[in-house]
């Protein structure tokens, strides 16, 4: 196992050994970053001077809510009566490159801003992570087209190409944007079911968010554009989600990997993200899923049918399998062919047989002899076929079972045996069984039924 998935197992361990301490750890975890983020505005390690500038307060959906000046996204595909500012920031990835453009949903005047941000960073895929209208009240401006309604916002023309709902919380749109005789597909993918300032039921969709993102995306060049209504609690957790996602695809979790410090290093380049402690425990929650996931793919295929399956064997009959067949019913008498156990997965055993032992009383031997012989000897043993005996050619490295007798060590003369063919079944375990030829018109022995 790779050094990144044992940092990832022993995150989850350290999940679990929080146990019933989980809520109140992580709550203080949570104050500790809302703290350090005050500490950083009051000591003006980070500046919000451009989102306070008087020409740009309008263009701002939150008050409370400003860019970072050290990260923030400066537009320069310039037109007139349209400056530089857009409330957003660029957030690095796990490779170190702006893979993140977390912004504000956009206001009815900063739409023209918002798509001359998709334009010139070559944005592919937004992230949408609100409705336009929550609790009643705007959360989000629409930007995109709808069906034969193309869309016109300054020289940019955006026309709805395809809408389809992906699953029960998520809408991917294919939209057509076109700017100066040049268009481009950009696709959002937009989350219906999160509650502002919550968290959605469960973790299952963000994940699939994240994934279909990176398949819309095509490893091609520019950010993933995340937005909710303030660009902070929920886009948060996505950029948050995706990072620890690349980290996990690329092997570079570290050893130390915490979970603390990735959102602590976010809140360095976007205020507020991941805003609420409901929404720090969700990623977590959500963290832990996907390492949980990415353990269990990473398990050999071997480990797997051996922790959830009957272990399969090449060279012998399994104790459980023997046991099994010892209880499947027969009419008294009949002689047992073949044996194909039900539910078993299909095997090819063209260099095994299973042989009825013959048994017989020694001479003189009292009345009891028969049933002490009987719990003596096995009544299978394992021989390999005649063209792999000696004389023949080299035999079979697996040799015989140990505890089991060969059928060249059996008392019984070669010429005892045949082969039975007919009978084999090949949607079982596929044995082909040796049974002594009767010595006459009459019924088989008695003991050939004890099986």
């Amino acid at each position: 196992m790779s050094r990144s998935l044992d940092a990832a197992r022993s995150f989850l361990e350290q999940l679990e050994e929080l146990g019933g301490r989980e809520g109140a750890v992580l709550a203080g975890e949570f104050s500790d970053i809302q703290a350090r983020s005050a500490a950083w505005k009051a000591d003006g390690v980070r500046s919000t001077e451009a989102g306070s500038r008087p020409g740009n307060t309008k263009k701002n959906r939150y008050k409370d809510v400003l860019p970072y000046d050290q990260t923030r996204v400066i537009l320069s595909l310039l037109q007139e009566g349209h400056g530089d500012y857009i409330n957003g920031n660029f957030i690095r990835g796990a490779d170190g490159s702006q893979a993140y453009i977390a912004t504000q949903g956009p206001l009815p005047h900063t739409l023209l801003d918002f798509w001359r941000l998709v334009w010139e960073f070559g944005v592919k895929v937004i992230l949408m992570a609100c409705r336009e209208t929550e609790n009643g009240r705007k959360r989000c401006e629409r930007y995109w087209a709808q069906e034969q309604e193309p869309l016109h916002i300054g020289l940019f023309c955006i026309s709805l190409t395809e809408e389809q709902w992906l699953n029960e919380d998520m809408i991917l749109r294919t939209l057509q944007v076109t700017f100066q005789k040049e268009s481009r597909s950009v696709h959002q993918l937009q989350y219906m079911s999160w509650p502002d300032r919550g968290v959605p039921s469960s973790a299952d969709h963000i994940l699939a968010m994240v994934e279909e993102a990176h398949r819309l995306q095509r490893s091609g060049p520019g950010p993933l554009c995340v937005h909710c209504s303030a660009g902070c609690g929920r886009t948060g957790v996505l950029c948050t989600v995706d990072y620890v996602r690349q980290l996990l695809l690329t092997q570079m979790i570290p050893p130390n990997f915490s979970l603390f410090k990735v959102v602590l290093e976010m809140r360095k380049q976007r205020p507020s993200i991941v805003q609420t402690e409901e929404q720090y425990r969700f990623l977590y929650h959500t963290v832990a899923q996907m390492f949980r996931s990415a353990l269990q793919n990473a398990s050999p295929h071997y480990q797997n049918l051996q922790e959830n399956f009957v272990p399969l064997y090449d060279d012998a009959l399994s104790l459980r399998t023997y046991q099994g067949l010892l209880a499947i019913p027969r009419p008294p008498g009949e002689v047992l062919r073949s044996i194909s156990v039900p539910g078993a997965p299909a095997l090819t055993m063209t260099d095994t047989y299973a042989v009825v032992q013959k048994r017989g009383a020694p001479a003189g031997a009292g009345p009891g002899a028969l049933a002490r012989s009987a719990e003596e000897v096995p009544i299978y043993s394992q021989v390999t076929p005649r063209a792999q005996r000696p004389g023949a050619h080299t035999e079979d490295a697996r040799g015989t079972l140990p505890g089991c007798v060969s059928a060249d060590q059996s008392p019984a003369a070669s010429g005892a045996y045949e082969d039975v063919t007919n009978g084999a079944q090949t949607n079982g375990l596929g044995f082909n069984l040796r049974i002594g030829k009767p010595k006459g018109p009459r019924d088989p022995p008695a003991e050939w039924t004890r099986v």
